[in-house]
């Protein structure tokens, strides 16, 4: 009995100690459950083979896929390059880890997301690998900021040379003008020609003046648009401002069969804010709305500025017929870099940056659309 006892003992030291790990098991459990419900980063684990045995909450946010949808499938298959990935992980298996920036996954829904992933080993208690633990840090919002920023310096580089082209185009311009007034009068005391001939020569030189003076005219808009804009109040007429900004747009319109109308208030309509800063919203919104109406196709295109006086402002609507925005994207056209139009044809600055010069004037910009039938912006601006 006495040679028992011992035994006994050591069974209920064991069986306390089964219990410390079954305590101890159970709460790593649970703290690995509380990261993979919690993390922003979605976090995997594959066996040997690749194939996925967990699949964190944020996992969902990041690619759209739930982990019912995902569990067995082998984690190569989320990315954009299989093959690419698979190398990955056989470095990964090689060294024991292995980090990458920029790793490109399919996202549910087609696009794609960019993750800077870390793979690390997972070993068992003998040292040997019994699958990989991947842990994604969601950087698409960095990487499309990146592009855009490298977009902005692009167009701010075509705007520094576009400064300089029309410079240099005022030098020939101003000989131009010179030559064909010297020519008118030339022509004006010349004897020996015809009354016909004298006519078509004084036509044709008056004609070169118009002309010259016409590119002169769009070039120093060109340079006006160009330099920098800061906060500078003086009175102006918003009509004047309107119609010279059409203008300005025309070569846009020439090939599109879009009717820009006014229906502007009587009178001039003074008011006492930026007029460079007020152009370039307008110049902004007539455009989209040219590209709204160009997208729409069938109907003829048409845009409408109308303008309003209250008591405390004054306000610009620029109504168009054509595509419209759908409810789900019109709560985020203001943001910062957001964009419907597919790569390469917008930048996501257009609004958001017009929003800003409203309310850097004490106004605001409001919106107003239905699908199929068209689009109307209001520029409020306090008088």
């Amino acid at each position: 009995m006495e040679s028992i006892n011992p035994l006994l003992s050591e069974l209920k030291r064991v069986k306390q100690k089964l219990a410390s790990y079954k305590i101890e098991l159970h709460q790593a459990r649970g703290y690995l459950q509380c990261i993979l419900q919690n993390s922003e980063d979605m976090i995997f684990a594959t066996e040997v083979s690749g194939m996925l045995i967990s699949f964190s909450k944020s996992g969902e946010k990041v690619l759209g896929y739930s982990w019912e949808e995902v569990i067995g499938s082998q984690v190569k298959d989320l990315a954009k390059d299989p093959a690419a990935f698979e190398q990955f992980l056989n470095t990964s298996r090689q060294d024991g880890s292995s980090v990458q920036l920029d790793l490109a996954f399919q996202h549910k829904d087609g696009n794609t997301a960019y993750c800077n992933v870390s793979l690390i080993n997972l070993t068992n208690r003998e040292g040997l690998r019994i699958g990989t633990v991947g842990v994604c840090r969601d950087i698409t919002l960095w990487k499309k900021i990146q592009d855009d920023l490298v977009r902005i310096d692009r167009l701010a580089e075509m705007g520094r040379i576009a400064a300089g082209v029309a410079h240099e185009i005022n030098n020939p311009l101003a000989i131009i003008n010179e030559a064909s007034g010297w020519a008118a009068t030339v022509v004006s005391d010349a004897k020996g020609i015809g009354s016909e001939d004298r006519q078509e020569l004084e036509k044709a030189t008056k004609e070169i003046s118009a002309q010259t003076k016409r590119c002169r005219t769009i070039t120093h808009q060109l340079l006006g648009f160009v330099r920098d804009s800061e906060l500078s109040k003086t009175e102006f007429d918003v009509h004047e401002l309107l119609n010279e900004t059409i203008s300005f747009l025309k070569p846009e319109l020439k090939h599109s069969p879009i009717e820009i109308n006014t229906r502007f208030m009587p009178g001039p309509l003074n008011m006492n804010s930026d007029p460079k800063l007020l152009e370039q919203v307008c110049v902004n919104l007539i455009t989209n709305a040219i590209h709204a109406v160009r997208e729409k196709h069938g109907d003829k295109g048409r845009i409408e500025i109308r303008t309003l006086k209250t008591d405390s402002e004054v306000e610009i609507h620029f109504e168009d017929n054509g595509i419209g925005i759908p409810q789900e994207n019109r709560q985020n056209i203001f943001e910062l870099f957001y964009t419907t139009k597919p790569p390469g044809k917008g930048t996501g600055l257009g609004l958001p940056i017009c929003q800003n010069i409203a309310r850097k004037v004490g106004g605001k910009i409001t919106c107003q659309s239905n699908v199929g039938v068209g689009t109307t912006f209001t520029v409020h601006i306090p008088t």
